[in-house]
């Protein structure tokens, strides 16, 4: 081999190492952490708050009570209407026997097609007026049961709203009882150019480089705004030592 060609090689070489070098760099991206799921959590039902359990910074799982309303009411409209029910269950058991009845009568042609008549309608209404009552039945233990707060997955507390007598509206904006963020996981933010946004593909996945530390993560969502500024989100475990708001670095495949 000549000096020169050995030269051209050496330089072809070092060509090919700074253009993998220029990719390498080009496919690690700064993010932000953020919360995942952050979401303010209120009652759907209007009413007087009651008791509020949970703490800013405390971990609930999914279903676990967090806060109630005052349950009287709720309690004594599920009542109320189960009397309802229990009355409106008798008319029409009788008004199912005064049917079988005047059919019979009506099969002997003792009973007239108008006196059927009625006794169809009477038990039709009677039907009706129970069908109404149940549905009711269900409004009402709905309402029973919205006036409590449940954890409506695994997360972690990021703010108490609410205390008690705070007054709930369901009428206009409720008022926030508690914010909170899921308790397994972060997401990662990271700016994108229309260019970079069109090489992601999702789903998939990416690997996020804190400090000495690598993690995976998961592409879940590239969005834009009404500016075109592109923004894609990953989300990763929540590992101690990682709080929203951290700078990280984002290795796209």
């Amino acid at each position: 081999m000549t000096l020169k060609s050995y030269r051209l090689d050496a330089a072809a070489l070092f060509s090919v190492l700074t253009t993998m070098t220029s990719f390498a760099i080009a496919a690690e991206y700064p993010a932000t952490l953020d919360w995942s799921g952050r979401v303010n959590l209120t009652l759907p039902v209007s009413g007087v708050l009651d008791t509020v359990v949970a703490q800013a910074g405390q971990v609930v799982k999914k279903g676990e009570l967090l806060a109630s309303l005052e349950p009287t009411v709720f309690k004594a409209a599920v009542a109320e209407v189960r009397a309802d029910l229990d009355r409106l269950t008798e008319e029409q058991l009788d008004a199912r026997r005064d049917l079988d009845r005047v059919q019979e009568l009506y099969a002997r042609t003792v009973a007239s097609t108008t006196e059927l008549d009625a006794t169809k309608l009477r038990y039709a209404r009677a039907s009706a007026l129970l069908a109404a009552t149940q549905a009711r039945l269900e409004r009402a233990r709905r309402q029973l049961a919205d006036s409590e707060l449940r954890a409506p997955f695994d997360a972690l507390i990021l703010q108490r709203h609410g205390e008690p007598g705070l007054v709930i509206s369901s009428q206009c904006q409720p008022a926030a009882v508690f914010t909170v963020a899921r308790a397994d996981e972060l997401i990662a933010l990271v700016a994108l150019t229309s260019e970079q946004a069109a090489a992601v593909r999702l789903p998939g996945n990416a690997k996020v480089v804190i400090g000495d530390r690598v993690l995976n993560a998961e592409l879940r969502a590239l969005s834009v705004d009404a500016a075109m500024r592109y923004s894609l989100e990953l989300s990763l475990p929540r590992t101690p030592g990682l709080l929203p708001g951290k700078m990280l670095q984002v290795r796209l495949p």
